[in-house]
């Protein structure tokens, strides 16, 4: 977590469960070590409507301008665990592989449960997401884009048509490394479709966020996240894949635009 110590700006682009564009929070967070533990301390800005809006789309504004202001909470690490002690933040996550975590918990201030995730590309960029609920009723849809305060605040832009090429590592459900494949690919959904021939599923995108979910076979179910980062030159994401219910093994992607199709 040293490389996470000081000040980052995070860009948010926040849509409606249905996939609306509602418009962009800016946020200020700070990390700063404190008796063992990390303190963040996040600010948070009031929303920048993206445009005419619908009436779900204003319902989605509405809940995050209640999450407009200072939110601190401390963050404890045992291993590749991450655990989120409040006040204004509780619950936890995993680390799968270096710079890359999902989490789940509560903002009991604000008043609504979350999921997220967050892989780093490099020391100075860090794709970011996630999303609001109250339950299981889906309220926000959240990806997002961090930097150093210094750089001022990142940008993330509408994807393109790129060829991409890096490592799929595979981990199991503990995080236990299995293996290290080289890929190149166009989508990971494409990456998926070889991967399981039959696959059958259902897909949705949030601006550059493409989710999927399906089957793959008997007893086998498939969760996909993608994002597309024109800016850093990067396609991140992560597949679950569950037999009978249990998690067997993750996915995860850091690819970046293949050499011969850079300018």
């Amino acid at each position: 977590m040293a490389d996470f110590i000081g000040d980052w700006l995070v860009s948010e682009y926040v849509y409606t469960p249905t996939g609306e564009y509602v418009g962009r929070v800016r946020q200020r967070r700070r990390l700063e070590p404190d008796n063992g533990r990390i303190r963040v301390i996040q600010v948070c800005e009031p929303l920048e409507p993206g445009g005419k809006l619908s009436a779900l789309g204003r319902e989605t504004a509405a809940v995050m301008d209640r999450r407009v202001g200072e939110f601190v909470f401390d963050l404890e690490v045992v291993g590749r665990a991450r655990r989120y002690l409040g006040p204004d933040v509780r619950g936890g996550g995993l680390v799968w592989t270096a710079g890359v975590l999902t989490a789940r918990g509560l903002w009991p201030r604000f008043g609504y449960n979350f999921t997220s995730f967050s892989i780093l590309l490099t020391p100075r960029r860090q794709v970011t997401g996630g999303r609001f609920f109250l339950a299981h009723r889906e309220v926000a849809v959240i990806v997002g884009v961090a930097g150093p305060a210094a750089a001022g605040y990142p940008d993330l832009e509408p994807p393109s048509p790129q060829v991409y090429t890096g490592p799929r590592i595979t981990v199991t459900a503990q995080g236990e490394p299995v293996d290290e494949t080289p890929v190149v690919v166009a989508d990971l959904l494409g990456d998926l479709q070889r991967q399981a021939p039959t696959w059958q599923g259902c897909c949705q995108t949030y601006g550059p966020l493409l989710e999927a979910e399906g089957v793959a076979g008997p007893g086998e179910t498939v969760s996909l996240l993608a994002v597309t980062d024109v800016v850093g030159g990067a396609l991140v994401g992560l597949i679950r894949w569950h037999r009978d219910e249990l998690l067997h093994r993750i996915q995860v992607y850091r690819l970046h635009v293949a050499a011969e199709a850079r300018p």
